[in-house]
């Protein structure tokens, strides 16, 4: 059957093994630790803390699985989008959730006491801990991230190499939680600047905020490179989603930060209630012995299921890293032809191909390609032809398949597309050096 484009979009998930593994184990150790905790302290552990944190890692899953990260390459807008889920929701959700302590205690027992424990007590540790957690540092340390990789040399590597993408993303998350620390004071934190500070902490971030939003909205120009190779895959121009890509930033980065801190300044102005809600504790309930297994077992097989299911199924071809080789009107068709960057390495090559209408623009899905890869050097030699299809491609809007250079030198890429009536065929040239 024949997706829609925006079927094929919205078909456009992917599971990276160890992202979703490492998320599948938090929520589980998560969840053991916050039953356990309950039962003794309820009053410190209630369920919206729990949802808090759940609600956190499946953003976290939204942000780097969906297909908000599958477009991020075609458009600025998306990949802002991807930024400020990274940055404005999964830290805050997360930290709510109160996680040191229900991880702590979802750990079997023995592993936290005798391994984890000696280690988060040892004075180095605990130092550097003091000192990555204070208000200033965790300050300089967003507005550092979103000061430097939102300058078009580092943003353009981002784009352009899948490290330095994952690095981008790592940065922002670690530099997010960082810098919510101090706001959202989780255990074990403590109070190092007065609680005062916080409104001003957090509308000077919404200043930086603004400051690169308003770099975006009002440049005059397209201030990354790539936007500029890749198709447009709506009537939206490259100008025009830029600046919605700042008007994203500024609301959501505006929202996340003002908020906050207009309820922490009444939270600070109203009058001080003297009455104190002791806290219920209940009689601590031994764990039972079938839960204690059952947990133990999900903690151990699901996480490793997810990762021999990662390693063992078919990984779709992403085009995050990839650059454009050919972009050319051919029949009825707007071909644009994606492979790996320069310099490619004699053997497997993965090569991506996006179908527009050559009037409207608008992307067809599902028209029969086939990838033909030649060697110049020997003329009438029939080529070997293959296949690309939706269904080995990350984002479903793209037919993508895997040629093969066999040797070092130039090759003659061909793509034809048939449809019907409409066919058309366009030629890329590729130069393979020795595999290294």
């Amino acid at each position: 059957m024949t997706l829609s484009p925006q079927q094929a979009i919205l078909a456009s998930w992917s599971f990276p093994p160890w992202v979703t593994a490492l998320d599948l184990l938090a929520v589980l150790l998560y969840v053991r630790g916050w039953l356990v905790l309950r039962r003794v302290v309820p009053s410190r552990f209630p369920a919206w803390r729990m949802l808090s944190f759940t609600g956190g890692i499946a953003a976290l899953q939204i942000a780097l699985c969906s297909p908000i990260d599958a477009l991020d390459s075609f458009s600025l807008t998306d990949h802002m989008s991807q930024h400020m889920i990274l940055m404005m929701v999964v830290p805050p959700l997360v930290l709510l959730g109160n996680p040191m302590l229900p991880l702590f205690r979802g750990l079997p027992r023995p592993f936290a006491r005798r391994v984890l424990a000696p280690v988060l007590r040892w004075p180095p540790v605990l130092r550097f801990f003091r000192r990555i957690t204070h208000p200033a540092f965790c300050w300089l340390a967003l507005s550092t991230a979103m000061l430097g990789w939102h300058l078009p040399g580092p943003y353009d590597l981002a784009l352009r190499s899948d490290g330095w993408h994952e690095l981008e993303h790592a940065t922002f998350l670690i530099a997010s939680i960082l810098f919510w620390w101090p706001v959202v004071q989780p255990w074990p934190s403590r109070v190092r600047w007065p609680r005062w500070t916080v409104p001003v902490y957090l509308i000077l971030a919404d200043f930086v905020n603004t400051i690169v939003s308003a770099f975006l909205v009002f440049s005059g120009r397209i201030l990354y490179a790539p936007y500029l190779t890749f198709p447009r895959l709506g009537t939206l121009s490259a100008i025009s989603d830029q600046v919605l890509a700042g008007v994203v930033m500024w609301f959501v980065g505006g929202f996340a930060f003002v908020l906050p801190a207009i309820f922490m300044l009444a939270k600070l102005l109203a009058p001080q209630r003297g009455t104190h809600v002791p806290a219920r504790h209940g009689p601590r309930m031994p764990e039972s012995r079938f839960r204690r297994l059952a947990f133990s077992a999900l903690i151990l097989i699901l996480p490793l299921g997810v990762l021999a299911y990662g390693y063992l199924a078919p990984s779709g071809i992403d085009t995050d890293g990839n650059v454009v080789r050919i972009q050319q009107i051919s029949g009825p068709f707007r071909i644009t032809v994606l492979t790996e960057p320069d310099p490619l390495s004699a053997g497997p090559c993965d090569v991506s191909v996006l179908v527009q209408d050559r009037d409207t623009g608008e992307p067809i899905v599902g028209a029969p390609i086939r990838l033909a890869i030649e060697d110049p050097s020997v003329p009438n030699h029939p080529p070997t032809a293959m296949p690309a299809t939706s269904q080995t491609s990350s984002l479903k809007l793209l037919e993508s398949g895997r040629i093969n250079l066999p040797h070092r030198g130039d090759w003659s890429l061909r793509v034809f597309v048939g449809r019907g009536a409409g066919s058309a065929e366009v030629h890329a040239n590729l130069n393979a050096t020795a595999r290294d």
